[in-house]
């Protein structure tokens, strides 16, 4: 697996057609010429007819006036956004107006945005951004998903080239939640990595929250990457997808009460290493054979029941499973699943609304490795299985400049990691907890949340249990027009943990349980700093600190496959970690012009755990000191800069003992002592090209890119190579012409 190329395709376009265009069509065009963004209540009015004025031309004002002429919306401009507003609140009394302002401000209700660049919520903790501009970062499926977007923010260091790891201030991979509409996704790597599970054409919007977090989330002590599922407008939609690396096909519609979206991919990855490899076989001289299964589908039904209630019925499922051979008489297997059905109820009042969530998920990973060692042939065979089922309910009531919010959430969790052999490993546990959070809003003056929540945690199969409070509190105060001070501290704990795998961050993805040798891990961490907008540009500046106890370190990370994975709960070391830096984001829009920069200084480290330097301190997974992004877009075309520092491996000991059940013991060598061995930097610069354009009745869209332009050398991952009895470093992605085309009718 030393390269993965695929050649792009050659491409034809059409003359675009303008078709009769709604009000909300018109506010794109008028996004795309004035660079503004429109932001608005999804219930008023904007998919009726527009006006069939000239908009181009002349003021941003002239065009806004003659754009809502006559249909109830009025408008104000602040900086690069547009606020939508019904003419006089109709139907709203003055109390109610009040509150409709302050859910604004506070974001209590999402607001629906059109916008035709990267639009980020800019606060120090929480980045924000519509789908359609995470899907023109260039990457080598030839578009983007929120994990590339979000490795290019401030604070967040990406683990291997390409790969789906990413670490956010300090804490390790697994201590950051990823989740879709408030359900954790376990496993949203998909194709080795390169993206999620979640198909693009499914999501609506990505959220990164680092600090300042909601009472409702919890079970992590990093970070919260959220994904929205888009809700279908008015009408029916199908549209066909293809990119370097998957086929997918997409069809919503909405009639009446009832909407629906439905999505499936698969990859036809095999076929395309098969193809490449009989015309370069020279590129795939250390891999004897490839195979893969990859694919997945999406589904959901809403049921409107009345203007101030809905049933929503979601599901997702995936498979990844890949069979391969890096040397003569060894062949390896892997293998990732998730299954995850959805269940909301939402209504509300004239003050208040009721959510209720209830879900299963189900995560499960398999690895086998069959291998030749030392005149004999060895078989591993390692499963984790993770089923959890989930009840919550949630409640929000507004009163004047507060909005006040609570709840409950029980969670029942079966856990089977280290599977070897007969040994299953099972352990249930149950999580339950309460929250109350408190939001208070001077509108340009100053916003305030306030949360509390307390946890009781069971571990049924042993005697732990936990009870554990958390909080959280953010503030902002506009000092003038253009300068804000903003500031966050959090105390989080989380009680499932992730062993981490190969010393380049290819997870085992083995998820386990807190209980009696385990124990729960959890965060104090504080940020400050200041916020700047004026016109075309904006900047924030800040500073964090994080403190971290009981981290787990997986003694046997190093190795893929290991007979001592069954006795996992003996073999988990825990300790502390220590974070702090400072965040820089910058953005400027001009016209067609589009800038963004992003740079990170920080430094993280771990000490306390007893078989690791003594208890002394050492550098973190992926401590990368300096971490740089920057993003160019002009019209269609992109261009992104990826520097980060090369990080130091960490080795408990100068040597591993291999295990094979039922068999002998053997010594395999690794780089001895702690941060022993310091990988390269990591530099990446990425092209890109998007356009999109309209024949007839179809609207079409293609990317094309290149991705790595320089050909530099990234470490992917260190595998163990039992011939030669050493660690070996494996780069996957060199210059990678990539491309995505969508078809939509």
């Amino acid at each position: 697996m030393k390269r993965l190329i695929v050649l792009f395709l050659i491409f034809s376009l059409s003359v675009s057609a303008m078709a009769q265009m709604s009000i909300k069509d018109r506010m794109a065009m008028v996004a795309e010429q004035y660079g503004v963004s429109f932001v608005y209540n999804p219930s008023l009015p904007v998919n009726a007819p527009g006006t069939v004025a000239d908009l181009k031309n002349g003021r941003l004002e002239d065009a806004l006036t003659i754009l809502f002429k006559g249909t109830g919306i009025l408008w104000e401009r602040s900086g690069k956004y547009v606020v939508l507003k019904r003419e006089k609140h109709e139907g709203l009394s003055a109390s109610q107006s009040e509150q409709f302002e302050v859910e604004i401000q506070m974001d209590t209700l999402i607001p629906s945005i059109i916008s035709s660049r990267k639009d980020v919520v800019r606060t120090l903790d929480k980045l924000s951004i519509g789908i359609e501009d995470v899907r023109g970062i260039v990457s080598p499926l030839g578009e983007g998903d929120p994990i590339k977007w979000v490795q290019k923010l401030p604070g967040v260091a990406s683990g291997a080239d390409g790969t789906s790891a990413f670490y956010v201030r300090g804490g390790n991979m697994g201590n950051t939640l990823f989740s879709l509409d408030g359900v954790p996704i376990y496993g949203y790597s998909h194709l080795l990595g390169l993206t999620t599970i979640i198909p693009t054409a499914a999501m609506k919007s990505a959220t990164l929250q680092r600090g300042g977090f909601d009472g409702a989330d919890g079970n992590f002590t990093s970070a919260h990457l959220c994904v929205a599922s888009k809700v279908p407008e008015d009408g029916f939609k199908t549209s066909i997808a293809l990119n370097n690396f998957l086929l997918g096909a997409e069809s919503e519609g909405k009639s009446g009460g009832f909407s629906y979206v439905v999505s499936a991919r698969i990859s036809p990855l095999a076929f395309e290493y098969r193809a490449i490899k009989g015309c370069l076989p020279d590129l795939f001289r250390q891999m004897n054979d490839f195979g893969a299964e990859v694919g997945d589908v999406y589904g959901k039904i809403r049921w409107q029941m009345s203007n101030k209630s809905w049933l929503e019925v979601s599901g997702i499922g995936s498979l990844d499973n890949y069979s391969f051979s890096l040397e003569s008489d060894s062949q390896e297997y892997m293998r990732w699943s998730n299954a995850i059905g959805i269940l909301k109820y939402h209504t509300n009042s004239e003050n208040s609304s009721f959510e209720a969530t209830a879900y299963v998920n189900k995560y499960g990973s398999e690895q086998v490795q069959d291998k030749k060692f030392r005149g004999s042939n060895s078989h591993m065979s390692l499963r984790s299985d993770l089923f959890e089922v989930s009840l919550s309910f949630d409640r929000n009531r507004r009163a004047g400049r507060f909005v006040f919010d609570y709840g409950a959430k029980m969670r029942y969790a079966q856990f089977s990691p280290g599977q070897v052999a007969a040994i299953n490993n099972r352990s249930d546990t149950f999580l339950g907890d309460l929250y109350a959070q408190a939001r208070y809003v001077l509108p340009e003056k100053l916003e305030m949340k306030l949360s509390a929540r307390a946890n009781y945690y069971k571990n049924l199969s042993n005697d732990g249990a936990n009870f554990d409070p958390e909080c959280s509190f953010c503030s902002r105060w506009k000092i003038s027009d253009h300068l804000s001070i903003e500031g966050s501290f959090d105390r989080l704990v989380q009680y499932y943990h992730t062993l981490e795998g190969l010393p380049v961050g290819w997870s085992l993805d083995m998820i386990v349980p807190s209980g009696k040798n385990v124990k729960p891990e959890s965060t104090l961490q504080g940020n400050l700093g200041l916020s700047f907008k004026a016109e075309d540009h904006n900047a924030a500046i800040g500073g964090f600190y994080k403190k971290m106890v009981n981290l787990v370190y997986y003694r046997y990370a190093q190795e893929l496959f290991s007979g001592g994975m069954a006795d996992w709960e003996n073999n988990v070391n825990q300790g502390n970690g220590k974070s702090f830096g400072v965040e820089l984001l910058y953005e400027y829009h001009h016209e067609d012009w589009y800038a963004n920069a992003s740079y990170t200084i920080s430094k993280t480290n771990r000490y306390g755990f007893s078989e690791i330097n003594g208890g002394g301190e050492f550098h973190a997974k992926f401590d990368r000191t300096h971490i740089l992004n920057i993003l160019g877009k002009w019209k269609g075309f992109s261009l992104a800069f990826t520097l980060q520092s090369g990080q130091w491996e960490d080795g408990a000991a100068a040597t591993y003992p291999m295990h094979v059940l039922g068999g002998d013991k053997w010594t395999a060598r690794y780089y001895s002592g702690v941060n022993n061995y310091h990988m390269p930097m990591l530099v990446r610069l990425d092209l890109g090209y998007r356009n999109s354009f309209e024949t007839g009745k179809c609207k079409h869209e293609i990317s094309l890119g290149v991705c790595n332009v320089t050909n530099h050398f990234n470490p992917f991952m260190l595998y163990y190579d039992s011939k030669s009895e050493s660690w070996k470093e494996l780069s996957l992605l060199p210059i990678l012409p990539n491309f995505s085309y969508q078809i939509v009718f």
